[in-house]
């Protein structure tokens, strides 16, 4: 059984590594593609693509696992994600790796298998450490993919590709030999209704809950502004301070260092000091002020005294918590599927509404996306300001 648990840890942290591995060196793989044209746009648009595919992809794979079995749906998604990359790393044209992203984006969202596995294989009090660790093994990926895929890029930009389709299929070959398909509470497994395959399903709860609409427009607001520095993070970094691959795979190691040291030791104590309200206005303050500041900074060292400031990203985890509170205990499930689609719909409309921003002004004002970004934070610092309107 710990052998089960172990492969669908390591699948978790394979799929946050490999995303992590190509973030360095994409730039380098589109002006390789591209020619002579500007990459700022492609590079938001495969973004939104990989996201795009796993927001929709991720209920389908689901249904997909109740019907036909965790076990062949997993191993069909390693399997793919091992061709994802090699087709993306020794893509000839645009359109092949356009095509990668998207079998990508397909694969990486088996999460949800790997989630529901988890449910099967687990007793329902140990559900939670199991959970926590595979969050931790997700999070791990975010910092070991660009800090490996930043130095291996140096060598050569094709390398980070064979490295995350050698996980995939080392991953595939480990759960053949010890992962097995878990025995369900029933033996009738459900026919696939349409309805379960309907990405879009849960945002319709949202007119149910008129009073929490105020709270949600913050957080979706959040969400998209929180895009700004993982789609600009490289192409910005390259542009104005010259950073190569490496240092742009360790930076972002840096800040998963950081967010996660944030969200694991500053969360849960700043809320039970500041309250809800006060977490989520230090996180918003905290973010506003970075942002601002990325737009200013000027020297490649700046970047890196600025990130503790927009790691510290306490302010979703109160605000989640309000909402939560708001609630009842019948309606968890459906307020956090709507708050993860509400996340994935921000990962595809972000990066590409960031890319063209900076695509737009890069010349004339490099920091104008952070200017902008600051702005929307303080917008939603006002929005957030009145506690009795809001229920915070």
């Amino acid at each position: 059984m710990n052998r089960a648990f172990a492969v669908l840890y390591l699948a978790a942290f394979i799929d946050s590594t490999s995303v992590g591995l190509i973030i360095p060196i994409l730039p380098t793989v589109l002006r390789r593609l591209s020619g002579s044209g500007s990459i700022t746009l492609h590079y938001g648009a495969l973004i939104a693509t990989f996201a795009l595919m796993q927001f929709l992809c991720s209920p389908i794979l689901g249904a997909l696992s109740d019907r036909f079995g965790r076990r062949p749906v997993l191993l069909l998604s390693l399997a793919g994600g091992m061709l994802d990359y090699l087709l993306a790393g020794f893509a000839p044209t645009l359109w092949l790796l356009y095509l990668a992203r998207a079998i990508g984006g397909l694969t990486g969202a088996n999460l949800a298998v790997i989630s529901a596995t988890i449910a099967d294989l687990a007793p329902e009090a140990d559900r939670t450490r199991r959970y926590g660790a595979m969050n931790a093994a997700l999070g791990l990926g975010w910092v070991a993919g660009p800090a490996l895929g930043g130095t291996l890029g140096q060598i050569s930009p094709v390398l980070p590709f064979l490295l995350a389709a050698g996980f995939n299929g080392l991953n595939l070959l480990l759960a053949i030999l010890l992962l097995p398909e878990p025995r369900r509470a029933t033996a009738v497994r459900p026919p696939i209704r349409l309805a379960q395959l309907n990405a879009f399903a849960s945002l319709r709860w949202l007119g149910t809950m008129p009073a929490l609409s105020p709270l949600i427009a913050i957080y979706a607001a959040l969400c998209l502004l929180d895009q700004i520095p993982v789609s600009l993070w490289v192409l910005y970094g390259q542009n104005r301070y010259n950073w190569s691959p490496a240092v742009v795979g360790w930076s972002f190691a840096c800040f998963g260092l950081l967010f996660a040291g944030s969200q694991a030791l500053l969360a849960g104590p700043l809320t039970a000091r500041l309250g809800e309200r006060g977490s989520l206005l230090l996180g918003i303050g905290s973010d506003a002020l970075g942002t601002g500041l990325m737009g200013l900074a000027n020297r490649g060292w700046m970047p890196f005294a600025i990130m503790p400031l927009l790691s510290a990203n306490v302010g979703l985890p109160a605000l989640q918590g309000a909402m939560s509170r708001q609630v009842g205990e019948a309606r968890q499930g459906e307020l956090q599927g709507t708050l993860a689609s509400i996340a994935n719909l921000a990962g595809v409309a972000g990066p590409i509404a960031a890319t063209l921003l900076f695509g737009a002004t890069s010349e004339t004002l490099p920091g104008a996306v952070w200017f902008v970004g600051a702005l929307g934070y303080v917008g939603c610092l006002m929005l957030a300001g009145s506690r009795r309107r809001h229920g915070l």
